[in-house]
């Protein structure tokens, strides 16, 4: 692919890039990214100069934003990075299914899929009737009971296939589904502390712009924002009007990427040896949502 760009923009594919720059799932593993980086200057000793290896979540936020802001991932998995003009980090999630992904195509999945095991066991009584999550499960697993579910909850466990789930839920809450409904207010609210949990960190610059804090969503569960939006905005106008943020956080708008992450990481990768590539900040992403919050509030 590297060469093949090389070639697209009239360069010499033998002549080294001075530095090649990634935004890669897993891009904070130190130690695997110092063992790629060896393994391609050895197998490909022409390709580049220099490495400058970061996260997904990373390159998407230089990508839309040289002022920083955070960066919520909700797609088969979740994450949430702060990214302050400095260059500061503070993370919360992306810690997999195992530990996290709150707010994900999987949790989303599993909650619904959770509330119908439950119901079933008379072990919680479910916020809303099960019958269509039930069937939408039973259908999309071809499964005809619970039991039928085991293998793909364990020895055939796929996390990309159990969290397809999630489009058909989707499909069930704009039909008016109530637990559909429901399951998707309850990721929006997680993600939304997710939000929460970073803001501690977050630069006053970042936090009081004139245009509010600015936050990237990546992942194919914000095609269904509408669903989250009720479970979001309400604990974020609860953060706003907390002790802590009350008259500091003014508002927030979000912001979906026009171009690929990629940008951002090849722009990091010039910064890593002195250089700059000029990215149209305006062009790479556009929000879909804002809000302000009074001063009452």
């Amino acid at each position: 692919m590297v060469q093949r760009a090389k070639l697209e923009a009239g360069l010499e594919p033998n002549t080294p890039l001075r530095s090649l720059g990634m935004s890669l799932s897993g891009g904070e593993q130190r130690d695997a990214i110092d063992r790629l980086i060896a393994d391609m200057k050895t197998r490909f000793p022409s390709l580049s100069q220099d490495y400058f290896i970061t996260t997904d979540a990373i390159g998407a936020m230089a990508t839309a934003s040289n002022h920083g802001g955070i960066v919520l991932i909700s797609g088969t998995g979740s994450n949430c990075k702060m990214v302050n003009p400095d260059g500061s980090q503070i993370g919360c999630g992306g810690w997999g299914h195992m530990m996290g992904d709150e707010g994900s195509a999987f949790w989303i999945s599993h909650l619904a899929v959770k509330t119908v095991f439950d119901a079933k066991d008379n072990l919680a009584t479910p916020p809303h009737d099960i019958t269509y999550v039930q069937k939408a499960m039973e259908e999309y697993f071809q499964v005809t009971d619970l039991m039928g579910m085991l293998p793909h909850l364990y020895r055939n466990f796929q996390k990309s296939q159990f969290a397809g789930l999630c489009r058909k839920l989707a499909e069930g809450a704009q039909a008016g589904d109530a637990l559909c409904r429901y399951v998707f207010i309850k990721a929006g609210e997680v993600l939304a502390k997710h939000v929460e949990a970073v803001l501690h960190g977050a630069q006053e610059s970042v936090l009081s712009g004139d245009q509010g804090l600015p936050i990237l969503c990546v992942g194919s569960v914000w095609k269904s924002w509408e669903l989250l939006k009720p479970g979001l905005t309400e604990v974020l106008a609860r953060v706003a009007s907390s002790e802590k943020f009350k008259g500091r956080f003014h508002g927030y708008r979000l912001l979906t990427l026009q171009q690929s992450s990629a940008l951002g990481g090849a722009s990091l990768g010039a910064q890593s040896v002195g250089a700059t590539v000029t990215l149209d900040y305006v062009a790479n992403a556009s929000a879909f949502y804002r809000h302000t919050f009074h001063s009452s509030q």
